[in-house]
């Protein structure tokens, strides 16, 4: 009988690690292949106002792109976190990759970019990873997202884009 109950809590226990690590887990979507990001993924883009290359406070969201390339709609380009460089306008960069992230409680999705800059004053190659885009949900039957103006871009983007998140 004991060896019943302690085999039945061992396999509730795993049970119940499995279901919270199924729910608590963080989801993401690869989105590099769907408009608008295809139109900037793995390709030469130009800054088009000033940016700045920052520590990214806390752990990135991929490791390997450690630093935040900030264009004034996430952080702030007065915030107080560490610049590493400023990027004058012109400055070339690529996006390597788009994904959507939800979060693994609180259930909000953002729009995130992976790329890479080199400054050219120090020929310091900074991976970075940036926001770009709002999903609209609340109190909609179709959430969609749209694109503020971004720093390569003269005007932001124009209508709404359904998107799937993950």
């Amino acid at each position: 009988m004991a060896i019943g109950c302690g085999i039945f809590l061992v396999l509730g226990i795993g049970a119940l690690a499995v279901i919270f690590y199924l729910v608590f887990r963080p989801k993401y979507r690869d989105v590099s292949s769907e408009k608008p990001f295809l139109e900037i993924v793995n390709k030469k883009i130009v800054t088009k106002k000033p940016t700045l290359i920052l520590k990214y406070p806390g752990i990135p969201i991929k490791g390997n792109y450690t630093f935040h390339l900030e264009d004034g709609n996430s952080f702030g380009m007065n915030s107080d976190l560490e610049v590493l460089a400023e990027l004058p306008i012109g400055t070339e960069v690529t996006i390597d990759k788009a994904e959507l992230h939800t979060g693994k409680v609180s259930g909000t999705t953002s729009a995130y970019l992976f790329g890479k800059v080199i400054n050219i004053d120090t020929q310091e190659t900074y991976a970075f990873q940036c926001t770009w885009g709002d999903y609209h949900v609340l109190y909609e039957d179709n959430p969609y997202w749209t694109f503020e103006q971004a720093f390569w871009q003269d005007e932001p983007l124009e209508g709404k884009y359904f998107i799937a998140v993950p």
